[in-house]
């Protein structure tokens, strides 16, 4: 056991950082309120309000950062074909920090080894300017306070994961993100033509006469395995795999095909690349679970985090995908499209679960060919971003102080 795992080390270093997070969460909230209030109630504007929330984004992924890289540092490995997801997709800076060029409007799909994968994903968006526009499909977390708030607020898609209840959330709020990024969307004030409409996320072609196009990019992140690797979660995955004639996967779960045919579906008319990311964590065995190891307790309370955190990023046109022809409700797509997509989407996890094999061979993705790996250490470009999430709450309560001492002075006067 290393210091930074030792008791009196946990208790400190949690003494300093359970109430930046305690206070620094609200404060996120708050903003995002303050934003409502005045772009909703006082003086609407959807475009303004968009951007108050996206900010807000940046604001919570910064506060995950910070409190992550002083409990657990680790280094982020990259390893990707240049001929493949572009040139300088992952480079570095001068302070080796990590630093990629993902394209806007674009999904990302990854498998799913500990609770922790999205905030890792999320930071890959923060080294690409994305941060703001991060869309993530996960269970239901509306009901944890203020973070759930706070989550509802970003439009995450939340899942019950029973597809008559799911499908028509996600088909709306799908609808939402990609006319957004069309400029043809609620953002920019523009609403559903009927309730069918609405549910169907059929959208105006246009925007209102006279009012400017603002498009509002979008990074969507999908776990298609719809849940983290264990004990039972693999035995019930190999059961699939064996009921449906297939190779039992190994190493990652069998993907579930309709959340991420509906996703493509949906967003095909803005969607650029779908970017495919294999997540390997260093001294996590081939025979292990994240979910034990690198538990959120573990981590966060004794600083068992992952020594480090390695990715194979692949990336797909979506021209190479098969979606069939466009239909307003999914499950009304043609079988065959949807057979054709499941065969296309399996051979990527099949793929994915030889990476994996080889991950745990050797200890990391092997760059071959063409390939190349990029190695950077995981954390904010500078720690002085830790005071943005709290720039908001604390320059609004500077105001109303003074507003209250001038009122005050001016009542006694």
């Amino acid at each position: 056991m290393s210091l930074r795992n030792s008791w009196p080390v946990s208790i400190l270093r949690s003494a300093v950082l359970i109430p930046l997070f305690v206070v620094g969460c609200p404060s996120i909230v708050l903003t995002q309120l303050l934003g409502f209030l005045v772009f909703r109630t006082w003086f609407p504007n959807p475009g303004y309000l968009q951007a108050v929330i996206n900010v807000t984004k940046t604001h919570f992924i910064i506060l995950l950062t910070f409190i992550s890289q002083v409990i657990s540092p680790t280094t982020i490995n990259v390893t990707y074909d240049p001929n493949v997801v572009g040139e300088g997709a992952f480079t570095t800076n001068a302070k080796n920090q990590l630093v990629s060029h993902l394209s806007p409007n674009s999904v990302i799909m990854s498998n799913h080894q500990i609770y922790t994968d999205w905030l890792y994903l999320w930071f890959i968006a923060y080294t690409s300017q994305l941060s703001s526009c991060i869309y993530i499909v996960l269970k239901d977390l509306s009901k944890i306070p203020v973070l759930g708030q706070g989550m509802k607020n970003y439009n995450f898609l939340f899942l019950s994961r029973k597809w008559a209840a799911d499908k028509p959330v996600l088909t709306r709020q799908l609808g939402e993100i990609d006319a957004n990024a069309r400029g043809v969307g609620p953002a920019n004030g523009v609403t559903p033509i009927t309730e069918e409409t609405k549910l169907a996320a059929v959208w105006p072609p246009s925007v209102p006469e006279g009012q400017p196009k603002q498009v509002w990019p979008y990074e969507l992140l999908i776990f298609p395995e719809g849940t983290v690797m264990s004990n039972r979660t693999v035995n019930k995955s190999r059961e699939f795999c064996k009921e449906q004639g297939r190779k039992p996967l190994e190493n990652v779960l069998l993907p579930r095909v309709r959340g991420l045919f509906l996703a493509l579906r949906k967003l095909r008319h803005s969607v650029e690349f779908v970017y495919d990311f294999t997540t390997g964590y260093g001294d996590l065995g081939q025979y292990e679970f994240g979910e034990d190891k690198f538990s959120l307790k573990r981590f966060y309370l004794r600083g068992y985090g992952p020594p480090s955190i390695n990715y194979y990023v692949d990336a797909y046109r979506l021209s190479e995908i098969p979606l069939g022809a466009e239909t307003d409700d999914v499950d009304d797509a043609d079988p065959e499209d949807l057979r054709k997509f499941d065969e296309w989407l399996s051979q990527v996890w099949y793929a994915k679960d030889a990476r994996m094999q080889q991950f745990y061979e050797h200890g990391k993705f092997v760059a071959k060919n063409s390939e190349v790996t990029v190695s950077a250490r995981f954390g904010l470009y500078s720690v002085l971003e830790i005071v943005r999430p709290f720039l908001p709450v604390v320059t609004v309560l500077l105001v109303l102080r003074w507003v209250v001492k001038f009122l005050y002075k001016t009542v006694v006067n």
